[in-house]
């Protein structure tokens, strides 16, 4: 018994990050309205399995439930993703105070295999790996912090904007930047500048990641608009 439930639980979970992963890809677009018959049909599950996926996902604030209209994927505008980003801001600084430096070999030696294989999983094209391996990274990274609940915020806000990070993962400008500053967080880590460490917390948060948002999201509604005069 224990054998299959076991394998029930991660089958369900399974199911659950498909789906979180199909949202954060653009494959389930934002406000796209999701039927269980649909994610059945497309994930070949259970009911029961979808409906449990949805109340994680909603607990995770990926999708939302509109009276009248079902369930569907979590969508903002470009203000409400600047506003997300701040708190994000706010938290990930308050992480880095919160942090003893240095941290325990054993900690910055498991970030830095993270980060080359962030960087191969980039410089080969797996996208996928590249998100995953990011967010491993920052678990490693924040699980640092003394205040457990704290944590708990910073992942979830960073949870909730992740398909505007991933829309920047054709840009190796941006990418470049990204992976050398995982490797700045790691040698500030190794160290007992609290400042240095807050400072490449906060520098990780780049704005162009926002502005690459907006400029997807006026291009899609002045297309949309277009469609609505013909």
């Amino acid at each position: 018994m224990e054998i299959i439930n076991a394998r029930r639980k991660h089958m369900q979970n399974t199911l659950t990050q498909q789906i979180e992963d199909d949202i954060v890809f653009g494959i389930l677009s934002p406000g796209a309205r999701l039927t269980e018959d649909s994610i059945i049909e497309r994930y070949s599950v259970k009911r029961h399995a979808v409906r449990t996926a949805f109340t994680e996902l909603k607990a995770r604030r990926m999708l939302i439930h509109e009276p009248n209209r079902g369930v569907e994927v979590i969508s903002f505008t470009p203000d409400q993703a600047e506003e997300l980003y701040e708190i994000r801001l706010i938290l990930e600084s308050s992480a880095a105070k919160k942090t003893k430096l240095p941290v325990a070999k054993t900690i910055s030696d498991q970030l830095s295999e993270i980060a080359n294989a962030h960087k191969d999983a980039y410089h080969s094209g797996d996208f996928r790996s590249v998100f995953h391996l990011n967010k491993d990274f920052h678990r490693v990274q924040f699980s640092c912090c003394s205040n457990k609940n704290l944590v708990k915020m910073v992942e979830e806000f960073a949870r909730i904007v992740q398909p505007i990070r991933v829309m920047q993962y054709g840009s190796d400008e941006h990418m470049s930047l990204i992976i050398n500053q995982h490797f700045t967080i790691i040698d500030a880590m190794k160290e007992d500048s609290q400042e240095r460490y807050i400072q490449a917390t906060r520098d990780h948060l780049p704005i162009s990641a926002v502005r690459a948002f907006r400029k997807h999201y006026d291009r899609l509604h002045a297309k949309q608009n277009r469609i609505d005069k013909v």
